[in-house]
């Protein structure tokens, strides 16, 4: 009875095992070098000239209220240096009190500023990642491609899996027509 229980249960092991490698020879792989496709897609660099414009409108912006804010805490400085002394403790109190919450308001602003350009950049950058990966997966449904996996990752391919030339030329073809 043993004998018997180990000899089918071997059995269903070799089915499934050759089961599993039948499977896998039919199934195509394609290997990518996603960041050389992240670098050379065009749309990429229009993000990255929309962000470096938004940067730049954004920075002024906040540049222009640090230097109102300097313009108001300057006189208050000077008063607090000149007339330290001969203010009472509350009047003198008070205009700390404002030269704080006036430098405060610039580091809040500017630390505002960093986490909406972080934002920004994460937008831009998902969008751009998510497009790369629609091409990718419609790519391989059109060639019957299985599996992509990411060429840092494989340990060994040949050019023949290797579908980067084609993910650009279907990244950047519509951007071609457009210049034309």
């Amino acid at each position: 009875m043993r004998k018997t229980t180990l000899t089918v249960l071997g059995a269903a092991i070799a089915l499934v095992l050759g089961a599993g490698y039948a499977a896998a020879q039919e199934a195509r792989l394609g290997v990518v070098d996603f960041e050389k496709v992240f670098a050379d897609y065009g749309k990429v660099a229009e993000s990255q000239k929309e962000f470096d414009a938004f940067r730049t409108s954004r920075q002024a912006e906040v540049e222009k209220k640090a230097q109102e804010a300097e313009k108001e805490i300057k006189p208050l400085q000077e008063k607090l240096d000149k007339q330290g002394k001969a203010l009472s403790k509350e009047a003198s109190d008070k205009i700390k009190a404002d030269i704080d919450e006036k430098r405060g308001a610039v580091l809040q602003l500017q630390r505002d500023l960093i986490a909406e350009l972080q934002k920004k950049n994460r937008e831009l950058v998902e969008m751009r990642v998510n497009e790369i990966k629609e091409s990718i997966g419609k790519l391989a449904r059109e060639k019957g491609i299985s599996l992509v996996v990411i060429k840092e990752v494989a340990i060994y391919n040949t050019e023949a899996i290797d579908i980067t030339a084609q993910v650009l030329d279907a990244l950047n073809k519509p951007a071609a027509a457009e210049k034309k």
